[in-house]
């Protein structure tokens, strides 16, 4: 009868166990590969998986020498302001967000002009999430994903978005274009603050002006 019930016992809690590693399986914080150039930044797109509601969470960057966090905004599934200390990302909600799996972040990344070509693999550990109902869900392993920087632009060609060999009005159409659908697209970004806005077609206008 002991043993039955020992061996009971066991399988109660290989079973808890099992559930809990499929919990932390199905609730994370994860990004996918991402293209970037030297000297420039890039967009980093972090997607939220979660099985339950979700009221709060917070992940850190591990990011390679010469890569830095330039800045980051809630995105789509996520409507909260994101509080940034070093690396470290943090986010809650009074309202929680239902169980899925989709953006809810933007990072915005800097890659310095003398990180050598090649691939890098950034990590976003450790991350923990909050349930509504205060159930705390910790990452146990390191979520990764690889960021490959190619050769920067070469000197001259800032500011010539469409590769036609000139800067012009045509290059400022393009940050217009990217500015009214909201793309905020990493190339547009040409004075590297994390954002196409004016002062990117103000870059432009600089170098046309330098160039007469």
């Amino acid at each position: 009868m002991k043993r039955r019930f020992l061996f009971l016992l066991m399988a109660v809690f290989t079973f808890i166990g099992a559930n809990a590693a499929i919990n932390r399986e199905n609730n994370k914080l994860y990004a996918s590969a991402v293209t970037g150039k030297q000297g420039a930044t890039v967009e980093v797109t972090l997607n939220m998986k979660n099985s339950f509601d979700i009221i709060n969470w917070q992940t850190t960057l591990v990011l390679p020498e010469g890569v830095t966090l330039k800045g980051v905004a809630a995105a789509d599934r996520w409507t909260q302001a994101i509080q940034v200390d070093g690396n470290k990302l943090f986010s809650e909600t009074e309202t929680a967000v239902a169980k899925g799996d989709g953006v809810v972040a933007k990072i915005t990344l800097e890659i310095a002009a003398d990180v050598a070509e090649g691939e890098y693999t950034i990590q976003l550990y450790p991350m923990e999430m909050t349930a509504s109902d205060g159930t705390s869900v910790q990452q146990v392993a390191a979520q990764t994903f690889t960021l490959t920087v190619e050769a920067g632009d070469e000197p001259g060609t800032k500011g010539d978005l469409n590769g036609d060999g000139f800067i012009d009005a045509s290059d400022i159409q393009i940050v217009l274009n990217d500015m009214a659908d909201e793309k905020n697209d990493p190339k547009c970004d040409l004075n590297g603050d994390g954002f196409v806005d004016a002062s990117d077609i103000q870059v432009i206008l600089n170098i046309m002006a330098e160039a007469e």
